[in-house]
This record gives structure tokens, C-alpha cells and sequence, in this order.
């Protein structure tokens, strides 16, 4: 994992030109092997860091590309990159320009909608890289950011009809790991004040959140039910 560039403000480097950004993703979604697609897609958040920031993902159409790519249900090596391109963003755009936090999670809340129902994909190298995805989120996100953001989103997730079960599953897990992460310890001060923001805010959320455990634990798919009794 690539070490954290803690700034908020994008780089002073010239705006990319659309056909540099074009051909990184047409990298990330044609690689011929995971790591290759991994590396274009560190390769695009360091040209975002390095010129306009998380402000180019919208003029520069990376994030309709990334959602087409993932809705290619014909072309596996698209979904997978579109799942590494995730990845890449949420890894290190999150905590290089906080403000991407509100773009991820709040403008933007369908992207981890996408990497959630991926986790059903066929394709094994699709799921592996949307827990990447998942995992490169929840591990860079602000305390405040996981329960203010991201748990409302997982929420939303796990409402929907349409949703898929094994997307609930991860969603789930995430929530678990969430609750975890909010257990009182012999840690740091810094660590513990963290835990603080996250029960305190929890505790708010717990009206919105039991109904949906609840309807976790009856759902006729049994690999969402023992997810949720794990975390219960």
C-alpha cells in the first residue's frame, strides 16, 4: 500500500490533457494481468494528485467510465478494472484531499453501491479486486467520514430490493468491522479519542441501524444471516 499524503488541496502541476487521462483508463480496463491494471490505475491518482485533484474525476469523465466498465457484463477484464480503478482512488485520494470523502460518499454514493454488488461477480478476479475497493475505503476514511458517510451508504445498500445478497454480506462486514473498530482499548490517545467520534456517533445512528439487522438476520439467504449473527 502506498504511504498516505496527508494535504487538502490538489498539486501545482498543468492540468492533464483528456486524451492522457483517456489512455490510463483504457490501461486500467485492458491490462492483460491484475497488477498491470493496478498499477495504471496508481498511475491516474498520482496524475489527479500531482494537477486539479478529486476535481477531475467528473470533468474528466473517469467516473462515468468507471461505472460503464463495471456494467460490462460481457468483458470481465472492464469490470475487473473499473474495480481497480476504485481501489487506486479510494486508497489514496481520500486521505491525500479529505474532500473526497463528500464526493465518494455522499455526490458520488453509487460508486460504492458498484464495488458492493461486484463482490458477486463470477469472475474471481472481479470480487478480489472489489474487496480491494472496499477494503482501500474503509481503511482511509475519517472516523467521522465511516459513520457520517459511509455507514448511511451501506444503509441505503442494504434497503434497496434490487440490492444482491452477497453485496449485503460485504456491507455487513463492513458495518461489523465498524462496530470493532469502536471497542475501548489500551491504545494510543489519539486512537482511543477516534473510537470516541465513532461510539458516539454510532449510538446515533442505532435507530436507523437496527431495523436494517433485523431484516438482515430473517433474510432467506443464509450467508447474510450468519454474516449479521457474527456482528449481533
Amino acid at each position: 500500500m502506498a504511504p498516505a499524503i496527508i494535504v487538502n488541496k490538489a498539486g501545482d502541476g498543468p492540468p492533464p490533457s483528456q486524451a492522457d487521462v483517456d489512455a490510463l483508463l483504457v490501461s486500467i480496463t485492458t491490462a492483460k494481468f491484475s497488477h498491470a491494471s493496478v498499477e495504471a490505475a496508481y498511475a491516474l491518482t498520482t496524475l489527479l494528485q500531482n494537477s486539479v485533484g478529486f476535481r477531475g474525476l467528473k470533468s474528466y469523465g473517469i467516473i462515468d467510465e468507471i461505472k460503464k466498465a463495471a456494467g460490462e457484463k460481457k468483458n470481465p477484464g472492464r469490470r475487473e478494472g473499473a474495480m481497480n480503478a476504485l481501489g487506486a482512488l479510494f486508497e489514496r485520494l481520500t486521505t491525500a484531499q479529505r474532500l473526497t470523502e463528500v464526493v465518494f460518499m455522499v455526490q458520488e454514493e453509487g460508486l460504492l453501491h458498484v464495488a458492493l454488488d461486484a463482490c458477486c461477480d463470477k469472475t474471481t478476479t472481479v470480487k478480489e479486486s472489489a474487496q480491494y475497493a472496499l477494503d482501500a475505503l474503509f481503511n482511509n476514511l475519517s472516523a467521522e467520514a465511516r459513520v457520517f458517510g459511509l455507514l448511511p451508504v451501506l444503509i441505503k445498500y442494504l434497503g434497496k430490493k434490487s440490492g444482491k445478497w452477497q453485496g449485503a454480506v460485504s456491507a455487513f462486514e463492513l458495518i461489523g468491522r465498524m462496530a470493532e473498530k469502536a471497542k475501548m482499548g489500551m491504545e494510543s490517545l489519539e486512537v482511543e479519542q477516534e473510537k470516541d467520534v465513532l461510539r458516539e456517533a454510532m449510538g446515533k445512528q442505532l435507530e436507523r441501524l437496527i431495523p436494517v439487522v433485523e431484516s438482515g438476520m430473517h433474510d432467506l439467504k443464509s450467508e447474510v444471516s450468519l454474516c449479521e449473527l457474527d456482528y449481533a
